[in-house]
């Protein structure tokens, strides 16, 4: 009758015991062929246990590192500072983890008031777990801190251009919404015949002395236009150059366009400007939380969905569009996106007059 193989794999221990069986084994064979050639079978034996303990450390120094980068990744500190960290010693990655100044007398008689029968892993899982929950920062190196801080200095770079852009967009829309005031009157009209016969009826009102609203209204929103063309340029960039100019005054509002692209211009302009408040608000929050860092803050935004959208995608045939201005979603004069057709998507206003 044949010998059956085993049914279960080895543990861990008995795969040791195995191990150790075979290089013992190992050894007495090496020892034995040394002596029959003649050769010191006791420094043969020397250099294999040196072999072996070094092979043991080395396995040793892996499970302790695997350990150490498990920890490392269960600190609540910014993934830069982790990083970090993994590059360090093994010496200074324990200390840092494990700074000397915890493992005080006060700490350890708070932590027997949690345990009565304490260990000393038991006082180090305590400890490490004080600090992940408060939020101990990590001590490091020279190097690594003039690495931290020079991620806070671009982090408070980021912070002060998008300041900028935020501050020049607020400045921007009270003219926004004088124009989309203008635009949201049937009387009011835009267009290129209107730009060219504009100054012919101001010197007829100038001849006559007429003060017609109409004109007065369209010298205004030809102003609020006007203001709009130096300021879209990056604040911070130069003085705006007249070809510059001539090319952001195509991209604004002006008398000279048909009225559904101004309001479509005014309105994004207007959702672009708030949006740029809500983006800014989130960034200054990741800043704080992060210690100054901004690194990460647009893959933040989108694995935790916080991107705020430019304009609203709504389908008229499963939403109603006046329960949703009653609720305040949407407002009179906005811009959005009409996916009623989806295969025919359409970036259109909605007008408050139209269901009047």
């Amino acid at each position: 009758m044949g010998i059956g193989k085993r049914q279960t794999p080895l543990t861990p221990e008995e795969y040791a015991e195995k191990v150790a069986r075979q290089q013992k084994i190992g050894m007495a064979l090496s020892a034995t062929g040394a002596a029959l050639k003649g050769g010191d079978p006791f420094a043969r034996v020397a250099a294999i246990q040196k072999q072996q303990q070094m092979q043991e450390k080395k396995l040793l120094s892996q499970q302790q590192e695997a350990q150490i980068n498990a920890a490392i990744d269960m600190l609540n500190v910014p993934e830069a500072q982790k990083s970090l960290l993994k590059l360090l010693p093994p010496e200074q990655q324990y200390e840092a983890i494990f700074p000397k100044e915890q493992q005080d007398p006060s700490s350890y008689r708070e932590y027997l008031k949690t345990d009565s029968t304490p260990t000393e892993a038991e006082y180090r899982d305590f400890l490490f777990n004080k600090q992940r929950a408060g939020g101990t920062v990590i001590q490091m190196g020279k190097g690594e801190e003039e690495y931290i801080k020079s991620l806070a200095k671009l982090g408070q770079s980021d912070i002060e251009e998008t300041r900028k852009i935020a501050t020049t967009s607020r400045e921007l829309l009270p003219r926004l919404q004088s124009a989309q005031i203008l635009l949201q009157s049937p009387d009011f009209k835009t267009g290129p015949l209107t730009e060219k016969f504009l100054p012919l009826k101001k010197l007829y009102n100038d001849i006559t002395g007429q003060d017609q609203q109409e004109v007065s209204q369209q010298e205004l929103f030809q102003a609020l236009a006007n203001y709009t063309v130096p300021r879209m340029r990056p604040p911070g960039s130069g003085a705006t150059s007249d070809f510059e100019a001539n090319l952001f005054a195509t991209a604004t509002i002006g008398l000279g366009n048909t009225k559904e692209s101004n309001e479509l211009l005014v309105a994004t302009m207007i959702q672009q400007a708030e949006r740029e408040q809500k983006l800014l608000r989130l960034k200054e929050d990741y800043f704080l939380k992060n210690k100054g860092n901004t690194v990460g803050f647009d893959t933040y935004l989108f694995d935790n969905n916080l991107v705020p959208p430019l304009y609203q995608q709504i389908n008229l045939n499963k939403q109603d569009i006046g329960d949703l201005y009653d609720s305040g979603q949407i407002k009179n004069g906005e811009a959005y996106v009409d996916m009623t057709d989806p295969l025919n998507p359409r970036l259109t206003i909605f007008r408050l007059s139209d269901f009047e």
